[in-house]
């Protein structure tokens, strides 16, 4: 109470000098702002920390609010997007917008999308065809074309991607998951048929690729085989548009006095000969009349040819085991037929309920 008394005594004497102009006022007017401080400052050391606790609710109400919406104030060093794969060779399709800026002329800058035909058109320098061509090649482009429409003479042209258009390669045959498969730009066939679950028990040493924009009987053969680890035939570029064919293996039919017969996979490098499946199916049996083995092989004009193997010279290692080709019958007759000749055909209805077989 006397803190208050005396404070409004020292404004009210600086307010009479304050009248008479008198020069001593300045120290008087900062003794009165201190002695009108004082209380306050007072005051403010004797609040109870109670008298804080609504603003400290009110934080809590905002913090809550704010985690009820879901939302965040963004961080300023969360890293820029990353750049789709394989950006610098990634092929322009017909959708993708581009963003061309000539340096010479701004007025042709822009956002610009490739039509159904893989065009853009280019104010005064017309119809620009920029499909299937890398961002570089499109820049290339571009200035030629500025060139040629003679509306500069060295252009300098930088052309970025906006938005792509992703394309499919097609993945069919002998894989677990045939489809199509959006990509951004040239894949190699070990990424594609990783994508497509990898190949099947079934599969082949022959893939088949249909290059986009060629001819249906245009086609590249990639020759791979498991038991060969060729990075060559695994790096092959599959394009965005291509089409990947996983073909099945050949199937070879051992019949007869075997111990295992059926049908046998030409996995590997897609090569079988006589002995090799005779192992696959565990050996002749001990009836099997060796001294007949035949192979029955089906012509491209429906007719069969029957060819004999001598089994005890190829297995004593004196001549060569005969190279079986795929659809092939091996078949071995029993002893107690010595003297029964059994038709080709017969054996062919045979082969066709056989048990296939693969190598795992």
């Amino acid at each position: 109470m006397r803190m208050d008394i005396t404070a409004r005594n020292i404004v009210s004497t600086a307010l009479r000098l304050l009248r008479r102009n008198d020069m001593s006022i300045q120290s008087l007017f900062r003794l009165s702002l201190l002695s009108l401080a004082t209380p306050i400052l007072l005051h403010a050391q004797t609040v109870s920390p109670s008298a804080l606790q609504p603003i400290g609710q009110l934080q809590q109400i905002q913090q809550g609010a704010t985690s009820a919406r879901g939302t965040s104030v963004p961080d300023v060093r969360s890293a820029p997007s990353v750049a789709p794969e394989d950006v610098s060779k990634m092929k322009l399709m017909p959708g993708s917008m581009v963003d061309i800026h000539v340096f010479e002329e701004p007025d042709l800058d822009g956002a610009y999308r490739l039509d159904d035909h893989g065009n853009i058109g280019l104010p005064l320098a017309g119809s620009i065809h920029l499909e299937s061509m890398t961002l570089r090649q499109a820049e290339d482009a571009v200035g030629a074309k500025l060139v040629t429409a003679q509306i500069l003479n060295a252009p300098h042209v930088v052309i970025n991607l906006d938005e792509y258009s992703a394309q499919n390669i097609v993945v069919m045959g002998e894989v677990n998951s045939p489809g199509r498969y959006p990509v951004l730009g040239p894949r190699k066939l070990m990424d594609v048929l990783t994508m497509a679950g990898g190949q099947t028990a079934l599969a082949g040493s022959e893939i088949v690729v249909y290059r986009v924009g060629q001819p249906p009987e245009t086609t590249q053969v990639i020759h791979y085989g498991r038991d060969v680890n060729d990075p060559a035939a695994l790096n092959v570029a599959i394009d965005p548009g291509d089409t990947v064919l996983v073909k099945r293996a050949g199937i070879v039919y051992v019949l007869g006095a075997v111990n295992r017969p059926g049908g046998y996979v030409m996995q590997e490098a897609g090569q079988l000969n006589v002995a090799q499946v005779l192992a696959l199916a565990m050996g002749t049996a001990p009836e099997a009349k060796v001294g007949s083995i035949r192979v029955i092989r089906k012509l491209p004009d429906g007719s069969l040819l029957e060819a004999q193997v001598d089994y005890k010279k190829f297995n004593k290692g004196e001549v060569a085991p005969l190279s079986l080709k795929p659809e092939d019958i091996v078949y071995v007759p029993p002893s107690a037929a010595k003297n029964l000749l059994i038709r080709g055909t017969n054996v062919l209805s045979a082969a066709a309920s056989a048990t296939i077989y693969t190598v795992r």
